[in-house]
């Protein structure tokens, strides 16, 4: 299984980091009109939302290469916050924004789904 690209630092991400945890809930409701919410699927899934500055060329190269082989496929990415490894995430919306401003200057904008 393919694995997100590490930056020249040993990291996959940087600050500021932000990740999203959603879990999916069904209602009931009863006929004395009452409720009772309960978690479906167990876990939640997670989302991270990656901005990547400073990078060199061969860093923007590395991420651009890898979208481009993975396209819409999964691919393993280790969440930078707890290092658990989430086996099945993809692209989200398949694409990513990435930008060589100057020569240690690169900058690349994406979002990482976790999927069931």
């Amino acid at each position: 299984m393919a694995t997100f690209p590490i930056l020249k630092t040993g990291a996959v991400a940087q600050y500021p980091l932000s990740r999203v945890n959603s879990v999916s809930t069904q209602a009931v409701r009863f006929l004395d009109g009452s409720q009772q919410t309960y978690q479906l699927n167990g876990a939640g899934l997670r989302r991270w939302v990656l901005t990547l500055d400073l990078l060199d060329e061969a860093e923007v190269s590395a991420v651009i290469e890898f979208a481009e082989q993975i396209g819409t496929g999964t691919f393993a990415f280790s969440d930078p916050i707890s290092g658990d490894t989430a086996e099945k995430c993809i692209i989200s919306g398949g694409e990513l924004d990435a930008a060589l401003v100057d020569e240690m200057d690169g900058q690349i904008v994406l979002e990482i789904e976790e999927m069931r």
